[in-house]
């Protein structure tokens, strides 16, 4: 892993503005399209919850929200999460955590990991 003394590259990657340039092109139509064939090909009931891990900007637990669903997004990106905390209601949750420290057992029926999350 290419860290220096005190962070990991993708500590800042996420904030950084060469990562929204680079992903500029991703945006909540491309979001919706991609949510509707996974929802078509896995068909969840209507009272599943999802965790869309290293969620971004929230734009696929935005709609997975608005298509009735309870999501929480968690991203390690102070920056992409203070964007997707405007959309919050009572279930739709956005939080800054480490997927590699985190411990949300059983709590949700899918989890997502969608795009650059790994690396």
């Amino acid at each position: 892993m290419l860290c220096d003394k005190n962070r990991c590259w993708f500590e800042n990657w996420f904030d950084s503005p060469y990562y929204h340039v680079l992903y500029k092109h991703r945006d909540f139509s491309e979001a919706e399209l991609f949510i509707d064939k996974l929802i078509k090909y896995f068909n969840p009931n209507s009272n599943s919850r999802f965790l869309d891990l290293g969620c971004g900007k929230g734009r696929h637990s935005i709609y997975l929200n608005k298509k009735g669903y309870n999501a929480v997004g968690i991203d390690l990106s102070e920056e992409n999460i203070a964007g997707a905390s405007q959309f919050e209601n009572e279930n739709l949750k956005f939080c800054v955590e480490d997927m590699r420290n985190m411990d949300r057992t059983n709590q949700f029926d899918y989890v997502l990991n969608l795009f650059t999350s790994f690396g």
